[in-house]
C-alpha cells in the first residue's frame, strides 16, 4: 500500500507537470534564466508548508552529502533553464509532444537498477520512439515549424532525456528526504540569479507574466517535483514511466485550449510513435515474471552473512515502519561492518560498500534518537 501511494502522488505530480509548456508560453518576452530564478523562489517558498505537513525538521533536510547538492541543483538549473529557452521559441505543441523522451529514457534507464533485465521489447520500443523523435524534429510540425526550430526542439529532446537520467538516479538517492528539495529550490533560485545577471538582462515582468511565474514555481517546478522525487524513491518506478507518457498529451491539449498552436497530422504521428514506443517498452510491467519477482525478494532478504548489495539497506531503512524492523536492519548492517573489519587487508576492495552502510548507520542513529526524544516527550507530558 505504501509504493501504490507514493506511486499515486508521483502520478499526480505528473498531471501537475504538464502545465508547464503553456505557462512558459506566457512568460515569452521574459529572459529563460531570469524565469527560471523567479519560479524557484516561488517553489522554495512552498518549502515552510512542506516541512510542516511531513514533519521534517529544516536543518535535517538541509544537511546532505554535497554530491546530492551539485547532482540535484546542476540538474534543476540546468534542465529548465534548457527547456525555457527552447520552448519560448520552439513551436509549442511540437515541444509538448517531444518532452515524451523523458519516460522513455526511464523505462531504458531503471532496466539498469538492480533487479532489472533489459529485454528485446525495451530496444524496440526506445527505437520506435527514438524515430518518432526525429521526424518530429524534422518536420517540426510542418507549416508551423520557424527558423532555427530544429535546433531548439533538438535542444529539448536532449534536455528531456536527461531530466530522464536524472529521474532514475534519483532512486539511488532513497536516503535523501524529498522534504530536501526546499533547499535546492533555494539554491536553484540563486544559481539562476546570478547566471541571469552575468548572461543576461533585467526585464521588468508584467501581472501576468508575474502570475505565470509564481504558476511556474508553484505547480510544475515545485510540488510537481516534490511528488515526482517521492514517487522516484518510494513508488514504482516503472509504473511511474509508462503512466508519465500521458504528460506530452496532456501538454499539448493544454497548449490547443489556451493559444492558437494546432496540433497537425505529422505531430500527430510524430507523438503516436513516441508513446507507442514508450508503451512497448514498458509492456513488461503489465506481465510481471515471477522469476524476476522472486529474485528481486531473495535480493532483499539475504542471510545475514551475505553481502549486502548497495541500496538494499537504505531502500529497507526507508521504508522501515516499526522499531522491531529497524533493529533487524541495524543487526544486519553490524553484522556486514564485522565481516568487512575482518577482511580489510585491501581497504578499495570495500570502499564503496563501506561508503553506504555508514551513510545507513549515520541514518539509522537519528532515526533511534529522533524516536527516543519522541517517546521522552510523550512520557514527560504524561
Amino acid at each position: 500500500m505504501k509504493r501504490l501511494a507514493a506511486s499515486a502522488i508521483g502520478a499526480m505530480g505528473i498531471v501537475l507537470w504538464a502545465s508547464e509548456t503553456v505557462l512558459v508560453t506566457y512568460t515569452t518576452s521574459i529572459p529563460p534564466l531570469q524565469t527560471v530564478s523567479m519560479a524557484f523562489l516561488f517553489a522554495a517558498a512552498l518549502s515552510p508548508a512542506v516541512w510542516y505537513l511531513t514533519g521534517s525538521h529544516p536543518l535535517l533536510a538541509f544537511r546532505q552529502p554535497i554530491h546530492v547538492w551539485l547532482l540535484s541543483v546542476s540538474a534543476l538549473v540546468g534542465y529548465h533553464a534548457c527547456i525555457y529557452y527552447a520552448t519560448q521559441k520552439a513551436p509549442p505543441a511540437a515541444a509538448a509532444l517531444l518532452q515524451g523522451t523523458t519516460p522513455l529514457m526511464i523505462v531504458l534507464g531503471s532496466c539498469l537498477l538492480p533487479g532489472e533485465r533489459l529485454r528485446w521489447w525495451h530496444v524496440v520500443g526506445v527505437a520506435v520512439g527514438l524515430f518518432g523523435v526525429l521526424l518530429l524534429i524534422e518536420r517540426g510540425g510542418d507549416a508551423s515549424i520557424s527558423e532555427g526550430a530544429p535546433f531548439y526542439l533538438t535542444l529539448i529532446g536532449i534536455a528531456a532525456a536527461l531530466w530522464g537520467i536524472y529521474s532514475v538516479l534519483t532512486r539511488t538517492q532513497a536516503a535523501v528526504p524529498s522534504s530536501a528539495l526546499g533547499w535546492f529550490y533555494a539554491a536553484s533560485a540563486a544559481v539562476s540569479f546570478l547566471a541571469h545577471l552575468a548572461l543576461e538582462s533585467w526585464v521588468a515582468p508584467s501581472v501576468a507574466e508575474w502570475s505565470a511565474m509564481a504558476a511556474l514555481g508553484v505547480l510544475p517546478m515545485g510540488l510537481a517535483i516534490y511528488m515526482w522525487d517521492h514517487g522516484m524513491k518510494r513508488g514504482d518506478i516503472q509504473a511511474l514511466g509508462a503512466f508519465s507518457y500521458v504528460e506530452p498529451f496532456i501538454g499539448a491539449v493544454l497548449v490547443a485550449i489556451f493559444s492558437s498552436a494546432a496540433i497537425e497530422a505529422s505531430l500527430f504521428w510524430s507523438g503516436a510513435l513516441i508513446v507507442g514506443g514508450a508503451a512497448l517498452a514498458s509492456s513488461g510491467l503489465w506481465k510481471p515474471d515471477t522469476k524476476d519477482d522472486n529474485e528481486g525478494k531473495e535480493a532483499t532478504m539475504r542471510t545475514p552473512g551475505a553481502p549486502v548489495p548497495k541500496r538494499s539497506i537504505l531502500q529497507l531503512l526507508a521504508e522501515a515502519d516499526s522499531k522491531g524492523e529497524l533493529a533487524s536492519i541495524n543487526n544486519r548492517l553490524l553484522e556486514r561492518l564485522i565481516e568487512i573489519g575482518r577482511d580489510y587487508n585491501d581497504p578499495r576492495k570495500h570502499d564503496a560498500e563501506l561508503a553506504e552502510l555508514l551513510l545507513a548507520l549515520g541514518i539509522s542513529v537519528a532515526i533511534w534518537d529522533k524516536a527516543i526524544t519522541e517517546s521522552d516527550a510523550r512520557e514527560i507530558a504524561a
